[in-house]
C-alpha cells in the first residue's frame, strides 16, 4: 500500500475571505472553486478551505491518500463512504480528536494529485 499526505482541510466561517488571504499572503491559486469550497495545490498536498456545509468552523482534518483502502479498512473495521471530488475516504479520530481521513479515488482519473 502507498500512502501519502494528501491535503489539509480546514473548516472556515468565510471561504471567499480565507481564498483572498492565501492568494494574497501566499500567492495560492485555486485549483478547485465550488460553492463552499476552495482546492489550492500547495505542491505536495492541497489546502482546502470550507465552509459549514462540509466542514464547520473550526474543524481541521487531515487527508491521506491511498492506492488501495482494503488495508485500512482491515486495520479498522470500516468500509469507505464516497467523498467529494470523486474519492471514496474512510473517516476517524486519532487519540488526541484530530479527524484523519484515508482517500482513494474511485477512478485514476479523478484528481491529479494522486499519482506519486
Amino acid at each position: 500500500m502507498k500512502i501519502r499526505l494528501h491535503e489539509i482541510e480546514l473548516g472556515t466561517s468565510d471561504v471567499q475571505r480565507s481564498k483572498s488571504f492565501y492568494q494574497s499572503v501566499l500567492d495560492l491559486e485555486p485549483q478547485v472553486e465550488i460553492e463552499g469550497l476552495n482546492v489550492f495545490d500547495s505542491g505536495t498536498a492541497g489546502l482546502d478551505l470550507n465552509t459549514s456545509n462540509h466542514f464547520p468552523q473550526g474543524i481541521v482534518a487531515i487527508s491521506f491518500i491511498v492506492d488501495d483502502l482494503g488495508e485500512i479498512e482491515r486495520k479498522l473495521n470500516e468500509g469507505p463512504a464516497p467523498s467529494h471530488l470523486g474519492m471514496n475516504a474512510i473517516q476517524f479520530n486519532d487519540p488526541d480528536g484530530y479527524l484523519i481521513k484515508i482517500n482513494s479515488p474511485v477512478s485514476p482519473h479523478v484528481n491529479e494529485r494522486v499519482a506519486p
